[in-house]
């Protein structure tokens, strides 16, 4: 059974993740992730959420992680990076739905999202200090872009577990809210070439002068 079921609505590409257990990030789960954005890579909005109530996701799968060579360790890691960075180069407006706890590997996933939407009853934390490792999937670097760096401590060093309206404080979600239904129906009206524009200038992207004019007559 596939663990992520990908649904399709005229501006808005929905990508559900649901592995039967507790949505872990194994090495066959991010392999099956990678090959589901390029279906959604047209769309003006794109929303993850997981088709489990009160859990998002779990992290890694730390049983197959034991079972790992240096070097399969190391191709995992890279694994996980290449899916979160394919998340961050999308074009459209990306957006995770989050619902219930987000933990470790998870927490670097959500982080490569433009918008982070969270129910009260979400909770998030990355305990590999307190387990002996370290992420490999780029949450320590890419957290410089949404955390302050007192936040990200809080996170990657002091272990705790943050509640939904203190992630909101720390600025690790955006919004926390029972029902999003009425944002997300917002953000995917948006139009899908402004967006694209001012997610390329925020990257700090240079466009060359005929790409500012194919885009600008796209928003036309």
């Amino acid at each position: 059974m596939p663990r992520f079921r990908v649904t399709h609505a005229t501006q808005l590409t929905e990508i559900a993740f649901d592995d039967g257990g507790m949505n872990l990030l194994s090495s066959d789960a991010l392999r099956e992730l990678r090959e589901v954005f390029p279906e959604a890579s047209s769309t003006s909005t794109l929303l993850f959420r997981s088709a489990q109530p009160r859990l998002f996701a779990a992290g890694a799968d730390m049983a197959e992680m034991q079972r790992f060579t240096a070097t399969e360790a190391y191709e995992f890691a890279r694994l996980g990076q290449e899916v979160f960075a394919s998340i961050e180069r999308l074009s459209c407006l990306t957006v995770a739905s989050i619902d219930g706890d987000c933990f470790g590997g998870a927490l670097d996933l959500i982080l490569a999202f433009d918008v982070r939407l969270a129910t009260p009853r979400s909770r998030f934390a990355h305990p590999g200090a307190r387990i002996g490792i370290v992420t490999g999937f780029g949450g320590t670097s890419r957290w410089r872009k949404v955390l302050t760096r007192p936040a990200a401590n809080q996170l990657f060093l002091a272990n705790r577990v943050l509640d939904a309206n203190e992630a909101l404080d720390l600025g690790l979600v955006d919004r926390v809210a029972e029902s999003h239904d009425d944002q997300i129906a917002r953000m995917s009206a948006l139009d899908s070439a402004a967006t694209q524009l001012v997610k390329e200038l925020a990257r700090g992207t240079e466009l060359s002068r005929i790409e500012l004019l194919r885009l600008a007559k796209r928003s036309g």
